[in-house]
């Protein structure tokens, strides 16, 4: 579609006098791909109100992951996060967010002046986010008019919601559905995809082959559309990037061939979780994504974050590590020399490591609620040592990123809960979004005169 009406414009010679600056000029470095960029000149349509090429994309999109209609960002699943809850809660400011979502639902809540209250999780043997309590939601939606339910699955570690049962009881409660899929774009390969949702939103680059930040929102309840189509074009960019479109273009052309490539993956995935680790430990579920792989060095004597270190001395980046596991990804176009230098490094580091008790075991509770996040960010605040905090009620947010789940939000009381787990973290030589050994809280009126 795109890429193929480029192709085409290009031989036909038409001199760019019009965005962008860059002129396509031959003395730029053409591995960027300035031969290709583009903006919306005459035929080539507009992202934030198609009418020809990405009406045509978006209509693919909605086909291949069986959804009734779907739009297209290059601003990545955060804009279209945003898009979706300003939407969905255009007349109910009431939100049910799950703990551990991405801190762009948290955005959302702060700039609609949402009304949130969080759902629990529950974590697995190494502390990443496993599931949610299904009695307690349906208790909580039961109790409370709420416009819109946020969860997040699968989780930053490849584990998936029960969304058909989260779906139905939504349904029950006539609550919309809005599910954070952005890891999971590539589901539909490995048949861990499920359409249950009135909204979803995923990154086409985390998993499939389209560039960074290429996303997209995949719609089922029709009456919502408009309005997220129309707040979309708020949060995107007016000049959308025409590489990061063509490689969605090229994404759609060749998704037939991706399920092919996937049993190719499974395979080499298969021989990763197949090896003999007499220390480390590689997660595996039956609600688990396998290519999302997930290394425990629970009970040894290396942290997630050692572990990270040293595969990266052996030339092998990872995702993300947390006290108790490394985190990598395997996509469908992971080589075979990846996969054996993994294999070989693991197997090494294996060996060169010994077992040790290790007892602690992070909590995510959710602190109480005292003013609402915008309310607490607009509040005069003070810097305060975390040592004289607990108490205090935090201006701030405290997460470690990646992921960018929040264990303090602003407007919550610091409780000793939080306070331990951000000692937890920074014994373990995490970076938090914190300063030093500091936090920002409201400043007490009342003390101060």
């Amino acid at each position: 579609m795109l890429k193929e009406k480029l192709d085409q414009y290009l031989k036909e010679d038409y001199y760019p006098f019009h965005m962008p600056g860059n002129k396509r000029s031959e003395l730029l470095d053409q591995r960027l791909g300035y031969g290709r960029d583009l903006t919306e000149i005459e035929g080539f349509d507009n992202l934030n109100d198609p009418k020809d090429l990405f009406v045509a994309m978006q209509n693919k999109l909605a086909e291949i992951y069986r959804v009734n209609e779907a739009l297209i960002t290059t601003n990545g699943s955060t804009s279209g996060i945003l898009a979706s809850i300003r939407a969905m809660t255009k007349d109910n400011k009431n939100i049910l967010v799950q703990r551990s979502s991405h801190k762009s639902v948290y955005n959302a809540i702060e700039l609609n002046d949402l009304d949130p209250d969080y759902l629990e999780v529950s974590l697995d043997e190494v502390n990443a986010v496993k599931d949610i309590d299904y009695e307690r939601l349906e208790e909580m939606l039961a109790k409370k008019d709420y416009a819109t339910l946020v969860v997040t699955s699968p989780s930053y570690e490849g584990y998936n919601l029960d969304l058909d049962r989260i779906y139905g009881t939504c349904q029950k409660y006539k609550t919309k559905l809005l599910v954070d899929l952005a890891h999971g774009s590539h589901l539909l390969l490995n048949k861990l995809y499920t359409n249950s949702f009135d909204v979803a939103v995923t990154s086409f680059h985390k998993n499939l082959s389209a560039l960074t930040p290429s996303a997209g929102l995949l719609i089922n309840d029709r009456g919502l559309f408009g309005e997220i189509k129309r707040n979309l074009a708020i949060f995107q960019t007016s000049s959308p990037s025409y590489l990061i479109l063509q490689s969605i273009d090229e994404m759609i052309e060749n998704f037939g061939k991706f399920y092919d490539l996937y049993g190719k993956l499974d395979i080499k995935l298969n021989k990763i979780y197949d090896l003999d680790l007499k220390n480390l430990k590689i997660i595996d579920d039956n609600k688990k994504d396998k290519s999302k792989i997930l290394i425990s060095t629970k009970d040894t004597t290396i942290s997630g974050k050692h572990l990270g270190e040293l595969l990266r001395d052996k030339k092998i980046e990872i995702e993300m590590a947390y006290p108790e596991y490394t985190l990598l990804i395997g996509t469908i176009f992971d080589r075979d020399i990846g996969f054996d230098r993994l294999s070989q490094a693991l197997v090494e580091i294996d060996k060169e490591i010994n077992k040790k008790e290790s007892p602690r075991q992070v909590t995510i509770n959710t602190p109480k609620k005292k003013m609402k996040i915008y309310e607490a960010i607009s509040s005069n605040k003070e810097k305060t040592p975390l040592g004289a905090a607990l108490g205090k009620i935090s201006s701030q947010y405290v997460y470690a990123y990646p992921p960018g789940i929040p264990l303090l939000v602003p407007g919550e009381v610091i409780d000793r809960d939080v306070l331990s787990t951000i000692s937890y973290f920074k014994s373990n030589d995490f970076d938090l979004n914190i300063d030093e050994e500091f936090i920002y809280t409201i400043i007490d009126k009342v003390n101060k005169n």
